[in-house]
């Protein structure tokens, strides 16, 4: 969802070579096949029965896979509606399916198939960091905008975390999955420790829709190589600076944080990166409630925690309980900055820091409101709600627990 460059195919091909593949004699029998009832460190569930929501996670994977996962390029793609040409994807998506896949494994037959030709997509299309390149046409297979290639750091993230779920899921997958966290903290963590925006970006500025703290402690777990508790640790310290100067009552998190690199991070301007505010909540920070939430829940971690807690409480008051009243545009103190645009992209995150702060009511009319798609959503928000289903129905796990 950012603006991008990118690689040439020399460079790729290259890079991909080095990269060990999965085991081919690896099995497919789950290790943990779906569902798989996780109880979490804190929080409430909804109400609805575990047998339901595990229906209701059924659902919405058939869905999401009847429309959004296509064999292509050689392996398979989320195709990521209006984001990439020619029912193209972008690394973001592509790290989407690698969690999505193995936690539906069990129930997907096909699901060890489909994640390899998800990772194959992405082990061959690299930029010259060894990160994917974050958009490809659907067609040709090619790196999809101008300049040279670089990868986004939400799907560099997603890649590794899913590579260590396979690689528990089915086994295989270690040296890939070690590898990709050897590049990933080479290209996407600054000296500092915090993460930056896309490889080769600033190392002053940092996106919070990329703090996926609970991948990270799994990172810190499987990958002692490198130093993922200064990641964490760092990542913590700008949430907490910047929530406790510009969001206090509301710890909510704007799309671009710049200063990330000091005691001061702050909103970047409101054009930094993309043609929506970006010193607010907007596309970007609407998945914050999910990532922080999740953390809470998987690990009981406190800053998560408290985030999720405080978040909860402000889109609850501000949308005066109603799910709908939940808007993808939101300003620092909690209050909706449009309302003219809406999509569920906003609305389902809510539910998991709903769970984490053990707000009941509140977690229970999310949960609800995830049965619909009121807005239309495609890709984005779809692909959203499937990872929002398997946290709040209890079936998300640790790789690393």
């Amino acid at each position: 969802m950012l603006r991008r460059k990118v690689l040439t195919a020399v460079v790729a091909l290259a890079v991909a070579a080095a990269v060990p593949a999965p085991h081919a004699d690896a099995a497919d029998t789950a290790a943990r096949p779906f569902p798989a009832h996780v109880t979490y460190k804190t929080g409430v569930m909804p109400s609805a029965s575990q047998a339901t929501r595990d229906a209701a996670v059924k659902r919405q994977y058939d869905s999401w896979k009847s429309h959004y996962l296509r064999a292509a390029c050689g392996g398979h793609l989320v195709y990521a509606t209006g984001d990439a040409p020619n029912k193209g994807t972008v690394s973001e998506a592509q790290g989407y399916g690698m969690n999505i896949v193995p936690l539906m494994a069990g129930y997907d037959a096909d699901a060890k198939a489909e994640f390899d030709g998800l990772w194959h997509v992405v082990s061959t299309h690299r930029d010259a960091k060894g990160m994917m390149q974050w958009i490809l046409d659907g067609k040709s297979c090619a790196y999809a905008d101008s300049g040279t290639p670089d990868g986004a750091t939400d799907g560099d993230l997603d890649v590794g975390y899913g590579l260590i779920l396979a690689d528990r899921q089915w086994g295989g997958y270690t040296a890939a999955a070690k590898d990709w966290l050897a590049r990933l903290y080479a290209a996407d963590v600054a000296s500092d420790g915090h993460l930056k925006c896309e490889d080769d970006g600033p190392s002053t500025d940092t996106r919070p829709s990329d703090f996926m703290l609970d991948h990270l402690r799994a990172f810190a777990a499987y990958d002692t190589a490198h130093d993922w508790n200064k990641v964490i640790t760092r990542t913590e310290a700008v949430v907490t600076a910047f929530t406790a100067a510009y969001s206090p009552t509301a710890n909510l998190l704007s799309d671009f944080v710049v200063g990330a690199n000091g005691n001061s991070p702050k909103p970047a301007p409101a054009d930094y990166q993309e043609d929506q505010p970006d010193n607010i909540v907007g596309y970007n920070s609407v998945r914050v409630p999910w990532h922080m939430g999740t953390d809470a829940l998987v690990y009981g971690a406190p800053v998560s925690l408290g985030v999720a807690k405080k978040e909860s409480a402000s889109y609850k008051s501000h949308a005066g309980g109603d799910p709908a009243e939940i808007y993808p545009h939101t300003r620092l103190d909690g209050t909706p900055a449009q309302t003219d645009d809406q999509s569920e992209a906003a609305n389902d995150p809510v539910g998991v820091a709903a769970m984490a702060a053990g707000d009941q009511a509140w977690t229970d009319a999310l949960w609800n409101f995830l049965a619909s798609n009121p807005y239309e959503d495609t890709y984005y928000g779809e692909t959203i709600k499937m990872l929002v289903y398997l946290v709040m129905a209890g079936d998300y796990w640790s790789p690393v627990s």
